[in-house]
Order: C-alpha cells, then sequence, then structure tokens
C-alpha cells in the first residue's frame, strides 16, 4: 500500500500538466514549470495570434526567448525510469478508465471544453479564475494538487465572455469588492484610484451574506409584483373579452336597427308605390270609361251622318219628312269642351318644393341618427373675465347688465355694436355644450363669436331667430315653455346647435327639442357669447 502511494506521488511530479502524461522530451520554461515538448509547442500553436510570445500555461508567465523550450535532461530520465516499473501498470489501467468516463461526460454535456485538451478536448467541469482556463476534471486533480494553485479561485464553467464580465472593464482585474454606494462589483484598484476611493466598500462575501438575508424579501415582493401583474393582466384580458363581447352585441343591435329602419322605409316606399299605382288605375279606369261613351256617341253620329246621306235621294215628300223629323228627334249628349276628363288627385305631389323639403327632412334624420351615434358632447361649465369697459357683472354663473344696453335684439347690427360678454374657454376641436337657464331674462342672445363672423340666438317680439352676422337664418314662434336653452358646438362637423332643454325629467327623447342647427365657418379658435338687455342669464 505505501509503495502504491508513493507511485501515485512520484507520478504527480512526473506528469505533464497538458496531456496529463508522463513527460516524453521534457522541456523546461524560464518559471521553473516543465512540459512534453510536444505539448509546449503545440501550446505556443495555439497561443499564437491571441498573446503574441510563449505564455507559461500554469502562471502564465512570459518565457524568456534566451530560456525557451530548455530540455530537462534529469526529468526525462527520472521519467523514463517510471515508466519502466512495474507498478506503473495498474496506474495507466486507472488513467484509461478515466479517460473512459470522461468521454462519456463530454458526449452528455457539450458546452464548455478543457482549454488544456489540446487533442480531444473533454468538458470542463470548474472555470480557474486566476489562470482564465476551463478545467476537465483530469486536469483538475492536477491543478489541485499544485501548491502555487491551490489558492486559485474556481467556478462553474464558463466561457470567455462570462469571464470578461468578471473582470473589471477599467483595471482589468478581478471583481473582488462591492460599491454600497453605487450598487456596482468593483476591483481592488477601483476601491483605491477611481471614483469608487470614498464609497463604503464591502467584499464580495459580505455583499453577498447581505443579499442573503434580504433575498427572501425580495424574492416575496417580486413575487407579489408577479401575481400583480399577473392579476392586471387577467383583468384586461378580461376586459378585452368584454369589448369584443359588447362591439358584437353592439353591432348586432345597430344592424338590426338599420334592418328595421329600411324594412320600414321599404314598407312605406311600397305603400307610396302603391297608393300611386291604385291612383293611376283609377284615372285611367275614368279615362277609359269616358273613351268608350266618347265611342258610342261617335258610332251614333256616324250612323246618323248615314242615314242622313241617304236621307238626302229620297223624292217621296211624307217620307222624307217623317224620316228626317225623327233623325232630328233624337237627343244628343254634349261633346265636353274640356281636354280629358276631371280625375283624382294623386295621393303624394312631388314638386320641386316637397321634394326639397322631404330630402331636408331626411338629412335632419340622419344628423339625428348621427348625433346618437357620436361621443357626446362635453358639459362646458364656462367662466369670464369682466373688464371696466364691459357694460355686464359676473357673479354665481349668472351674467347681469349693470345698466340697460341701448341696442335692440332682432335688428341686425354690427358685432362691436351689440354688447356681449364672452367666455374665457375657446374651443377649437371637438364637441362641446353649455345650457343656460333665460327664464330670468326677457331679451337675451346666446351663441358663439370669431373675430370674422358672430353666430348666435337672440329673442325678438316673441319669435327666436339664428343669425350669423347680420344675415338672419331663421325665425320661428317663441315657445311658451322655453327656460333652458343648450348651444352645442361641434368643431368637427362645423356646426351650432340650439336646442330647448326646459325638460329635464321624463321621456329622454322630449327632454332634447331642436331648435335649429347652422353651418358656421370653419374659423377657430370661437368663444362662448351672450348678451342680455332685461333680467338675467343663469350658466347651468
Amino acid at each position: 500500500m505505501a509503495e502504491l502511494h508513493a507511485v501515485a506521488g512520484l507520478e504527480e511530479d512526473l506528469t505533464c500538466p497538458i496531456c496529463l502524461g508522463i513527460y516524453s522530451n521534457p522541456v523546461s520554461l524560464s518559471c521553473g514549470h516543465s512540459f512534453c515538448k510536444a505539448c509546449i509547442q503545440a501550446a505556443r500553436r495555439h497561443q499564437h495570434g491571441r498573446q503574441g510570445a510563449l505564455c507559461c500555461p500554469l502562471c502564465h508567465t512570459q518565457a524568456h526567448p534566451a530560456r525557451e523550450l530548455q530540455p530537462n535532461i534529469q526529468l526525462r530520465s527520472i521519467a523514463q525510469k517510471f515508466l519502466d516499473a512495474p507498478a506503473h501498470q495498474e496506474e495507466e489501467k486507472r488513467e484509461v478508465q478515466c479517460e473512459e468516463k470522461g468521454e462519456s461526460l463530454g458526449q452528455q454535456n457539450k458546452v464548455i471544453l478543457c482549454d488544456f485538451c489540446l487533442q480531444e478536448p473533454q468538458p470542463a467541469v470548474k472555470t480557474c479564475l486566476s489562470c482564465e482556463a476551463s478545467l476537465c476534471q483530469a486536469h483538475l486533480s492536477k491543478h489541485g494538487t499544485k501548491s502555487p494553485l491551490k489558492d486559485h479561485v474556481l467556478i462553474e464553467p464558463c466561457d470567455a465572455q462570462v469571464l470578461a464580465e468578471r473582470r473589471c472593464p477599467q483595471h482589468g482585474k478581478l471583481l473582488e469588492c462591492y460599491c454600497r454606494t453605487d450598487s456596482v462589483c468593483v476591483c481592488v484598484l477601483c476601491c483605491v484610484t477611481s471614483s469608487h476611493k470614498n464609497h463604503k466598500i464591502t467584499t464580495l462575501e459580505e455583499a453577498f451574506g447581505q443579499a442573503q438575508s434580504v433575498f427572501p424579501e425580495t424574492l416575496k415582493r417580486a413575487k407579489t409584483h408577479e401575481a400583480a401583474l399577473n392579476q392586471s393582466i387577467a383583468n384586461l384580458l378580461k376586459q378585452e373579452e368584454e369589448v369584443k363581447t359588447k362591439e358584437s352585441l353592439r353591432r348586432n343591435r345597430l344592424e338590426s336597427l338599420f334592418e328595421e329602419m329600411c324594412l320600414q322605409l321599404n314598407n312605406k316606399k311600397g305603400e307610396v308605390l302603391k297608393a300611386l299605382s291604385h291612383n293611376e288605375e283609377q284615372q285611367l279606369s275614368e279615362i277609359q270609361m269616358e273613351i268608350q261613351n266618347q265611342k258610342e256617341m261617335k258610332d251614333a253620329a256616324s250612323r246618323e251622318v248615314q242615314e242622313l246621306e241617304a236621307l238626302r235621294d229620297q223624292k217621296d215628300l211624307l217620307l222624307f219628312t217623317k224620316a228626317f223629323a225623327a233623325i232630328r228627334a233624337r237627343k244628343h249628349r254634349p261633346v265636353p269642351n274640356n281636354d280629358g276628363v276631371q280625375l283624382p288627385m294623386p295621393p303624394i305631389i312631388l314638386d320641386e318644393l316637397t321634394t326639397d323639403a322631404t330630402l331636408r327632412l331626411f338629412r335632419q334624420f340622419l344628423s339625428d341618427i348621427q348625433s346618437l351615434f357620436k361621443a357626446p358632447p362635453v358639459h362646458e361649465h364656462l367662466t369670464f373675465s369682466m373688464h371696466q369697459e364691459i357694460l355686464f357683472a359676473y357673479s354665481a354663473n349668472v351674467v347681469v347688465p349693470f345698466t340697460h344696453p341701448t341696442f335692440q335684439f332682432g335688428v341686425p347690427n354690427t358685432i362691436s355694436a351689440t354688447e356681449h360678454v364672452t367666455s374665457n374657454q375657446c374651443f377649437s376641436e371637438g364637441c362641446h355644450f353649455w345650457e343656460v337657464d333665460t327664464s330670468d331674462a326677457r331679451c337675451w342672445k346666446l351663441g358663439i363669436i370669431h373675430c370674422q363672423f358672430e353666430c348666435y340666438l337672440q329673442t325678438s317680439s316673441d319669435s327666436l331667430r339664428v343669425f350669423i352676422g347680420q344675415t338672419m337664418i331663421t325665425a320661428k314662434n317663441f315657445p311658451p315653455a322655453l327656460k333652458v336653452v343648450r348651444v352645442e358646438l361641434d368643431c368637427g362637423r362645423n356646426t351650432l346647435s340650439f336646442y330647448n332643454a326646459s325638460v329635464k325629467d321624463g321621456d329622454p327623447a322630449e327632454s332634447l327639442r331642436l331648435i335649429e342647427t347652422v353651418s358656421i365657418p370653419s374659423n377657430y379658435p370661437v368663444y362662448a357669447t351672450f348678451g342680455v338687455s332685461d333680467g338675467s342669464l343663469k350658466l347651468l
């Protein structure tokens, strides 16, 4: 047993660090490490182009040019004697078994290969940070037995990119410290020379311990955050499905609505066409009846002409007189003086006036339908800035004139001649509305104003009139129950609408009654404008 231990120890000293075999024609470098001549030459070819001159594979010391590959005669002699010893045979068998086991392992995990295996690289089991090399199991065993290499730091196998990340990009040293101030890993030189000089520095071991102490809580927070995100995503997915469901329902309802509208329109069209056809049949029937009557009268007249022509040759006085008297005694229906007959009136009169009125009503219907489908307008709560030259007071949403202006409502005049107050808010896009209680005012005007035009609704002699500038658009009777007026501005459609919003409860369809919709110029921004000469206006 003692002999086997002695042989194992001697074999370890006679093993080439590269091929892991007994030295064959060993040579020594200036650093004192020895290798097989063929192995170090292969290593040199492997290093060529990366580091230039030959470096020791173990300590990375650059070899002295004058002492490169010096034959180590004494070591070669000892190695040859060891090879000739019989105790070496069992050790060779064990190494063959280890190699076979390594090959099997290499077939399973082909990720990081050993840097010291030159012919058939084996999978690495560790990576030495000090040597910057990955080691298979066999080279790791030899690596750990060398006294100068025992203090090297070993980590799990990794490639050159990961190794580079473990070194300081500024100094090239291992990242062995942790800067608590900047929460980064640094090297020793960073702690004493760079921007981390006066920072709070700890070792990686201390940082690792502190991280381990807060790791459960951090993991718990991360899991809580993940669960919250999962719940949020689930809520969004649920909302997405709800949107799809509601949109499908809305689409079906809309299709049903338009199908019903088309059905009723077709029914009304059928009724009108049927009435027209019936009227046509009646008219044609009366015309045909009159034609038939007049044909019968024509036939009778023709026969009478024939009788008279035949009677002209009658020489017998008695017979002629008797026949002629009989012919003259016949009664004849008078022929109508006017052309044709009196026909019944058609059920529908389609002249230019009724056609334009029907199209206007239909366009209004489409506009009302569109207003139902578009986004509801924004209710604006207007504010004003009172100036000394303005003859109005504004307090608690009430506009009151200081004195009674001399202008008369209902009389076209220029903008500057009409006293008014404008809102602070201006409007350039979107759809907006504001409502005004006019129950305490007798003469008032509501609308919008721009530096180039003004559009407004005003009262005048128990009537409502709509103006654009000095042009009156329409005039209507003043509704007795008008108390609240809604002004609606649609910048997208360039329209200004006035509604009777006096009914607040009850049927929603009756709560807003359109007074007039006016197309306005696309000049923006515009401001809300108000005027009152008798009483006060209250903004709702």
